[in-house]
């Protein structure tokens, strides 16, 4: 793998992981759609992923310091419970418990579906999800979250292990329609995005020192999925704040339609 390809591959990683339009998804079509084939060394996702995780963390570090230091506190003090960090922690903690459920029953099946159809059918599921998510709730603060409402956005996250179903998107979705505010949404889903995002740099370990790695791309790919990635983020914010969620059906409905005519055709 050359530079080029790795630095593609970081920036379209960095800008889907957070947009609600699937970063798997997209590594699949960049790969078509540059000739580059489907199949992906192992040490991809590991790099991409790496970095969109340093980026959650520089953007939403007031959060996680927040969470962390809650969870913390709220082990030895009844006070300390009561303040939103300790709700946070303990919101993303349970919606974990589906997600890994999820992925672990799944994860077998996951290459079925790394594709460009199923990927293409997947975005347009996705675009659904998001044209009709309700714009925001009245539910600002974390500790006006349910057990119900972590748990369905676990499950959310959990069925985005298929390549095309947006992470961000579902989950913000269902935090949205379980009657979160445009604020407090992302910032739950990115929070749960770090536990999933640390599972799956744990799973691919084996698989990076069982194969090759190409340090200069690797590299490549950390960083322009770190710097793009933050980017996002920032972007993302605004987009939810502006009600404007919604505007990325039509992209992901257009990209399905392009792609499923290109394989008809070719």
């Amino acid at each position: 793998m050359d530079l080029l390809q790795a630095t593609v591959l970081g920036i379209v990683q960095g800008l889907t992981e957070f947009l609600p339009v699937s970063s798997s998804g997209h590594l699949v079509l960049a790969n078509y759609y540059l000739g580059w084939g489907e199949t992906l060394p192992a040490y991809v996702t590991f790099a991409t992923n790496t970095g969109t995780l340093l980026a959650v963390i520089i953007a939403l570090r007031h959060d996680v310091w927040q969470a962390l230091s809650g969870f913390v506190r709220g082990l030895v003090s009844a006070e300390a419970r009561r303040t939103e960090g300790w709700a946070l922690a303990l919101v993303v903690m349970i919606a974990s418990v589906p997600t890994v459920l999820i992925g672990l029953l799944l994860r077998p099946y996951f290459e079925i579906f790394n594709s460009v159809v199923p990927v293409s059918l997947a975005l347009i599921v996705t675009g659904l999800i998001l044209w009709f998510t309700p714009k925001t709730g009245p539910k600002g603060d974390a500790r006006k979250l349910t057990v119900a409402d972590a748990l369905v956005a676990g499950l959310a996250q959990g069925l985005a292990i298929f390549p095309g179903i947006s992470r961000s998107g579902t989950t913000i979705a269902a935090l949205l329609w379980r009657g979160s505010s445009t604020s407090l949404a992302p910032r739950v889903s990115f929070l749960m995005y770090l536990v999933a995002s640390v599972g799956v740099a744990v799973l691919t370990i084996p698989e990076v020192r069982g194969g090759e790695l190409e340090l200069a791309p690797f590299i490549a790919m950390l960083l322009s999925s770190f710097v793009v990635g933050y980017l996002s983020i920032l972007w993302l914010f605004s987009v939810l704040r502006r009600g404007k969620f919604r505007w990325f059906a039509p992209y992901l409905w257009g990209v399905a339609a392009l792609t499923l005519a290109h394989v008809v055709l070719s």
